[in-house]
């Protein structure tokens, strides 16, 4: 009897042990067949410098240091680099700095839209090796804000449509360009061209927008450059904490200083991260780049729904975009108290932005972080924000990106992945299923860091290509 029952618990361990292994083994790559085509022979120069010439307007997007004299010097650009563009397409502004360009195709329906925006954050001169806005190109980087996001893009993809209109190219489908000028501030133009379609009845194809990159050993445990598409894309919510009490003289502490109070409040917080869960993206990324990794952490990837509590950990220690697409984040950005060192104030805020996964929303958020605060004193405010959209489909428009992607940079691969940070893409998820994110070029670490911060720059060799995957991807439509 004793050995049976010891055959039957070595039969329950090794079973799933075995099955374990025999997945891991099979969680592998899949052979790839490029098919060759014809190189796109491009002028790279004469794209560097409209590149250089979009660069020196200062498209800066705030309150403060808006200046519409310099978006329109921008806007008076694209017709005099674009003249073929321009002569065979409909050019229309929309709202305030919204450009919606449509080549016509030889078909109707099915549309191709390509996005961009060409306003930028504001650049710390003092602290940039290169003035952020002279276009200074040097030993084959062009500096400057903008550079990667998102001038460059937008040049690449309009350097290509006037490129396949000069050799007499015309789309299988109507292509529409739509430029907005607010990306930055969350700006009305992106959703009023979007409301634009809804009227008309037209009903995209597909929607490309800035977001992926091709980076090296991007997914942990791989070296293969990977072609990030964002397929989905992250909500946001902008939460204030407020903190009340009578105030008066730092001498005197009061026992319910809102400061002390907030801080409490946030350390509650800071022990309860929100809980990692499988979303559709993160499952198309780790099917695709798992089976890139050493067999140690295949085992781990091709069995991650039996070992969930090892595989979310696993995710937890690699820490940045990878932990981020696992789960709802949250970032303390900024805390007011105040106005002078010795005084108590009456009143005391902090601010946090959270980055919402699929399945979580502005309230349900909220309704959580006010369960872990437990502390009625403590307000939470809710700025205005966005909730999370469904996940973009794959099939054949997710093919015709990867197609022209894999022919302009054969050594990568192309996987779906989950955007931690916002687009305009977001606005067109209610009107079209392959809403994808990717931006065109092949950036180191260092290089992507520098978005939104110092010295952004961009290799010329990127531009180059971003222009050659734009005509794969224009043909394709």
């Amino acid at each position: 009897m004793g050995i049976w029952i010891l055959a039957a618990v070595l039969g329950i361990i090794l079973v799933p042990a075995v099955i374990c292994v025999v997945r891991a083994a099979m969680f592998q790559p899949p052979k790839r067949e490029v098919t060759p085509d014809t190189e796109p022979v491009v002028d790279r120069d004469k794209a560097v410098s409209h590149l250089q010439a979009m660069i020196r307007c200062r498209t800066i997007s705030t309150p403060e240091l808006r200046d519409e004299g310099e978006f329109e010097k921008f806007r008076n650009l694209l017709p005099e680099f674009y003249p073929n563009l321009w002569r065979v397409a409909t050019v229309e502004r929309v709202d305030t700095t919204g450009i919606l360009i449509q080549v016509p195709g030889k078909e109707p329906g099915h549309p191709a839209v390509m996005l961009s925006h060409y306003d930028v954050v504001p650049a710390q001169a003092d602290v940039w090796e290169k003035p952020p806005f002279d276009g200074v190109l040097e030993n084959g980087v062009l500096w400057g804000r903008g550079t990667l996001d998102m001038k460059n893009q937008l040049c690449s993809m309009l350097e290509a449509a006037e490129q396949l209109l000069s050799e007499g190219f015309v789309p299988r489908h109507d292509l529409y360009f739509a430029l907005s000028g607010e990306e930055e501030i969350m700006g009305p133009s992106a959703p009023a061209i979007r409301d634009l379609f809804v009227e008309r009845g037209i009903t995209p194809a597909f929607v490309l927008d800035e977001g992926g990159d091709i980076m090296d050993g991007f997914y942990p445990g791989t070296t293969v450059p990977c072609a990030m598409v964002g397929i989905g894309e992250k909500g946001v919510a902008n939460l204030d904490f407020v903190a009340k009490c009578a105030g008066g003289h730092a001498s005197v502490p009061y026992p319910n200083n809102p400061l002390p109070r907030l801080c409490r409040a946030m350390s509650r917080i800071g022990r309860h991260p929100f809980s990692m869960h499988f979303g559709p993206a993160l499952e198309a990324m780790t099917d695709t780049m798992g089976r890139y990794c050493d067999f140690r952490t295949r085992l781990l990837l091709a069995n991650r729904h039996l070992l969930r509590p090892f595989y979310f950990r696993w995710l937890r220690k690699q820490g940045g975009m990878i932990e981020a697409a696992a789960c709802t984040t949250f970032a303390l950005t900024q805390c007011q108290g105040s106005q002078a060192g010795n005084v108590i104030p009456a009143e005391a805020s902090m601010f946090a932005n959270l980055r919402l996964l699929w399945g979580d929303t502005q309230e349900s958020v909220v309704r959580r972080l006010s369960q872990k605060i437990r502390d009625p004193q403590v307000e939470i405010h809710m700025r205005p924000g966005t909730d999370p959209g469904p996940d973009s489909q794959l099939g054949p428009e997710f093919e015709k990106l990867r197609s022209a992607i894999e022919a302009t940079w054969p050594q990568a691969v192309v996987s779906p992945y989950q955007m931690v940070a916002c687009t305009d893409s977001r606005h067109w998820r209610s009107i079209c299923d392959h809403v994808y994110r990717f931006s065109g070029k092949y950036v180191t670490g260092e290089e992507k860091s520098t978005v939104h911060g110092n010295n952004e720059r961009i290799r010329v060799e990127n531009t180059e290509n971003a222009i050659k995957f734009f005509i794969r991807l224009m043909r394709n439509c």
